[in-house]
């Protein structure tokens, strides 16, 4: 890989979900990066492929520097010239597992699915994500599959990697939109949002003056109405 930095503008990078190793952007993140903007901080270069122009590291600079910039704002950009599309890839993980936001366990999934799909052994996996092999296999155990059409598959696989609250979809199948409706489930256990739902309404801590919440509660106990009495 030979690399260079340039000056281009915002507007000629591209974000390929392809290539990213992490299964979303962050908003809050690339809001702090803003704020760390307007105070006068200076952000390290984005890292793009130097054909294609696609980011393979600073996704959430890069939207922090169009918010703060304007999309026709010219930055530094360091192009790499990649052998292939699985070195592109390696190099994805490998930088976005060394600084910026943390991966967490879906992002370090995904990066697994991906880097496999790509032909890398697990043991230039764990490499990449600097963690122990056998962790890496770990990784893999709640793994569902879905139509490839899905959004929230890893690219060019049918895996989708499951957060906490579907863990026992593990090596079952996804509908379209089970995969779909699975971006929107939260990332700790549904016993627990229960638990604390029931005595946030006990104790009267649930605002019930909220007339969305109130219209979201009866739509609540209406699907578990027809869902506990097939039970």
């Amino acid at each position: 890989m030979s690399n260079k930095i340039v000056t281009i503008p915002l507007a000629e990078l591209v974000e390929d979900m392809d290539l990213y190793p992490r299964h979303a952007v962050d908003a809050a993140h690339v809001q702090a990066l803003v704020f760390a903007l307007e105070s006068g901080a200076n952000l390290p270069p984005l890292v793009a492929d130097g054909k294609s122009k696609r980011l393979t590291d600073g996704w959430h600079r890069a939207r922090a520097l169009r918010r703060f910039l304007g999309p026709d704002a010219a930055v530094d950009v360091e192009l790499v010239s990649y052998k292939d599309e699985a070195a592109m890839k390696f190099d994805a993980v490998v930088r976005n597992a060394a600084h910026g936001r943390r991966l967490d366990s879906i992002d370090k999934t995904r990066s697994v699915i991906m880097l496999r799909a790509s032909g890398f052994n697990d043991a230039k996996i764990s490499a990449a994500l600097n963690m122990p092999e056998k962790r890496v296999e770990k990784l893999m155990v709640r793994v569902a599959t879905a139509p490839k059409s899905s959004s929230t598959v890893v690219p060019g696989t049918n895996k989708v990697t499951l957060k906490r609250s579907v863990g026992h979809f593990d090596g079952r199948s996804m509908t379209k939109r089970q995969a779909e409706a699975h971006a929107m489930m939260p990332g700790t256990s549904f016993l627990l949002i229960a638990k604390q739902l029931c005595v946030g309404l006990a104790e009267g801590l649930v605002d019930l003056t909220d007339d969305r919440l109130v219209a979201q509660f009866r739509e609540l106990h209406e699907e578990l109405t027809t869902k506990l009495a097939a039970v």
